[in-house]
């Protein structure tokens, strides 16, 4: 076994068996034998408390170190993780006590206030004030479907009476939005409490809609990389259109390409994925975890219109989320009704587009599914059974898009910016490649010192959705990735069983 320790700095090398082994997966073909996989967790999750820093350096580098452990032998990859994002962060610590109480909150409070009632109001301000004062946290309480799996990941923290700074982001984060479907009744009422703001959003992007749809009419589906890599360009530009980071009157200016700031690029890998002539399941197959409604989703409808025109896709399926979240991310119903628009109200190409998918969507060649664990606190490597079985025995590559689905890959840890994607991503089930404009204070993939230029060119080049990423895995065949928590929330690991 090679073991690359967190505390030292000089064992970071790879040996030469570790380079050609993640060599080979980088290039070979698809494997088609990848068996079922299986997740085991055991252990509780134990909340870390820290005191929020106004004061920040960067974390990458002598200032901040944040050491990782991989260790690799025939069989097994073992990766222990450093520590999650917190309120240790300024960006981080600001979303917790004002850009979301004192903007998200309010102004949907504002968007909807002919419609909510004084009671559900009150609720949503009670969530706001309880950020801003940092207090404990409780349980869900509304008895929802999902209320007990929430409940599960949040008993650790509540029995520990921990508070909102306490948890690690992505748990705060995602907990937030189910608390305000809570204060709004939205089981009761399916009342969408963000459908203004998506549907604004969605007008005052007409300009980069215009532009997709007209590069979708053009494009035909020319099954071509030249073609490929300008629908993939527009996808990845389009995930700026982020409600949860800017406001009506600023997003409709998002989505304009500039490739000068494309930081990551594997794209041709993705189009060696797509072009090789091994199929999963006989019929190609592309999933899709959205981000946006929105511009981004119109992004999206371009891309897979592409893809399925082309004829050399047979399916794309969007995995969106099952209820309204993050302000602006996607529903079914949201997919639906930009089609719609398309047809309706953004122009003779979008009609055109609009129509084809329509029809895709009639011929079930594009589905549309709620997916419950793209709305949840846990790390990718989580994700059920179920999900991890259907994606490794039918699907020819996943696009993950956006900055929250990207720090679910990488579980909210803070790994140094030089860590490898594809290392790191061994444990998805399938080839992968997310589409990321950075919005958050994480990024791995990157050539050593180039985060260090970055940051000295632009202070918040991390979280102010300027710079873009394409990242790519083609992972191992893998038997089972089990998950394992330490007793101190920092000592956290999972492991891939290859086979």
């Amino acid at each position: 076994m090679v073991v690359f320790p967190a505390r030292s700095v000089a064992a970071w090398g790879f040996s030469f068996g570790i380079i050609i082994f993640f060599a080979y997966y980088s290039t070979a073909p698809l494997p088609l034998r990848r068996p079922v996989a299986q997740i085991v967790t055991r252990g509780s999750v134990a909340p870390r408390f820290s005191s929020p820093k106004r004061i920040f350096k960067p974390w990458f580098g002598k200032t901040r170190t944040c050491q990782r452990a991989i260790s690799q032998n025939k069989d097994v990859i073992e990766v222990e993780l450093p520590k999650f994002l917190d309120c240790e962060y300024p960006f981080i610590l600001d979303t917790l006590t004002n850009r979301v109480p004192n903007k998200i909150i309010a102004r949907t409070i504002e968007y909807n206030k002919d419609t909510l009632t004084d009671d559900q109001v009150k609720r949503l301000e009670q969530i706001a004030q309880e950020m801003k004062d940092n207090c404990e946290i409780r349980l869900i309480e509304d008895g929802a479907l999902d209320a007990k799996e929430w409940n599960s990941l949040l008993t650790p923290y509540a029995d520990a009476n921990a508070k909102w700074s306490d948890l690690p982001w992505l748990v705060w984060e995602t907990y937030l939005y189910r608390r305000m479907l809570e204060a709004s009744d939205y089981w009761s009422s399916r009342y969408d409490l963000f459908a203004l703001e998506k549907s604004e959003g969605l007008k005052t992007s007409h300009d980069q809609v215009q532009q997709r749809m007209q590069v979708s009419s053009k494009l035909g589906g020319q099954w071509t990389w030249e073609s490929f890599r300008t629908v993939l360009l527009l996808d990845l530009w389009g995930n700026q259109a982020d409600a949860s980071l800017f406001s009506l009157d600023t997003i409709g200016s998002k989505g304009t390409q500039d490739n000068d700031n494309l930081i990551s690029d594997d794209s041709p890998k993705v189009w060696q994925a797509l072009t090789r002539s091994e199929k999963i399941s006989g019929n190609r197959k592309v999933v899709f975890f959205n981000d946006n409604a929105g511009l981004e989703i119109v992004s999206d409808l371009s891309l897979a219109h592409f893809l399925l025109k082309s004829g050399q896709v047979q399916t794309v399926e969007f995995k969106v989320k099952p209820y309204p979240f993050f302000v602006s991310d996607a529903t079914p119903k949201d997919v639906e009704e930009t089609i719609e628009y398309l047809k309706t109200e953004a122009g003779e190409e979008s009609r055109i587009v609009g129509e084809e998918l329509s029809t895709f969507l009639a011929q079930g060649k594009l589905k549309l599914i709620q997916e419950e664990f793209l709305a949840s606190g846990l790390a990718m490597w989580e994700m059920p059974e179920a999900l991890r079985e259907e994606l490794k025995t039918t699907t020819d590559l996943v696009i993950v898009k956006g900055d929250l689905m990207y720090r679910k890959l990488l579980g909210d840890h803070v790994f140094e910016p030089t860590t490898g994607f594809d290392q790191l991503q061994s444990y998805f089930p399938c080839p992968m490649v997310s589409l990321r404009t950075l919005k958050s204070p994480v990024v791995i993939g990157l050539q050593k010192g180039e985060a260090e230029a970055f940051q000295s060119e632009d202070q918040e080049w991390l979280t102010n959705g300027k710079y873009g990423t394409i990242q790519f895995v083609d992972p191992p065949a893998i038997t089972n990735v089990k998950t394992d928590r330490g007793n101190d929330g920092n000592g956290v690991r999972f492991t891939v069983a290859l086979g």
